[in-house]
């Protein structure tokens, strides 16, 4: 295949995975078919994965309740945009593997499990099938970031593949992250979308964690304000102490950050037995403030 010829495209037979179709990526029936299911850029907001959305947010978005405008901001735009040329660019450095597009497909056994792959991979000589999820980000990767890896467990799972691989332009550097199936992970995703494709079919809300996305969902959900009392009983209670508490730890943590200034002085980094958990940044010549390193000891 020459870089000018447009990649063969897989229809109607893939294993035991059952076709939806092929709709144009982002167009109205593509969004439809994707919406009669647990997508793989569902499973990692249901797993609490996603640092932009919550499971209680895609639900108020799923049943209706909140407007889910489709996202068209440069990151998407750019992701669109290379994606082909990504994909080319893979077959191109590992010759050995045949590339080619393909639509929606679902579980043969849980139809509420889709699948919208970016591509699949077939090895010319073994005939391996594999899994290809291309993205784009503007941040290095010091591993494949959790959803991702949530994502292509989940295509490997309806179409029936034992291996992924993810293929990235990350702060503009080349990733190619191999991923193999393991069952026990998909069980917990599969367990996990089942939860939540019940909490869709029956208009019941998911429970409720301590995400900001949740609250902001929330906080769309009534956008009105009415002259009335509502009785809160112990959920108003539980507010109050959990202020009260926040109170009394935010002032305990600008303490310590004051301390720990104190002791740095002009330093950058803060280090405790040898690790670093504090540095000082500043924009341009703007006072510096404190980062606390996060899971640092």
């Amino acid at each position: 295949m020459t870089s000018q010829q447009a990649f063969e495209t897989i229809t109607d037979k893939f294993n035991d995975a059952v076709w939806v179709g092929d709709a144009p990526s982002g167009s109205d029936e593509w969004h439809k078919n994707r919406r009669t299911g647990i997508g793989g850029s569902d499973i990692g907001t249901i797993m609490g994965l996603n640092p932009f959305e919550s499971a209680f947010g895609l639900w108020a978005k799923r049943t209706g309740q909140i407007a889910d405008p489709p996202v068209d901001n440069w990151s998407v735009r750019f992701g669109n945009a290379f994606e082909e040329p990504i994909l080319r660019m893979w077959q191109t450095e590992n010759p050995e593997w045949e590339v080619f597009q393909t639509g929606t497909w679902r579980h043969p056994k849980h139809a509420y499990l889709v699948a919208n792959p970016d591509a699949l991979a077939r090895h010319r000589e073994t005939g391996e099938w594999v899994v290809v999820e291309v993205k784009t980000s503007r941040s290095f990767w010091d591993d494949v970031p959790l959803a991702y890896r949530a994502q292509v467990m989940h295509y490997m799972d309806v179409m029936g593949c034992g291996r992924a691989v993810i293929v990235a332009v990350a702060g503009w550097q080349w990733e190619e992250r191999w991923i193999e199936f393991d069952k026990f992970e998909a069980d917990v995703q599969r367990s996990a979308a089942s939860r939540f494709w019940d909490h869709l079919t029956q208009v019941v809300q998911p429970e409720w964690d301590g995400s900001k996305q949740t609250y902001e969902a929330q906080r769309q959900l009534n956008p009105f304000i009415e002259d009335e009392e509502v009785d809160l009983g112990d959920v108003g209670r539980n507010l109050v102490r959990a202020q009260t508490n926040f109170d009394a730890a935010e002032r305990k943590l600008l303490k310590a950050k004051s301390e720990v200034l104190g002791l740095m002085g002009s330093a950058r980094h803060g280090i405790v037995d040898g690790e670093r958990v504090a540095s000082r940044q500043a924009r341009g010549n703007g006072t510096p403030w404190l980062v606390i390193k996060k899971g640092s000891k």
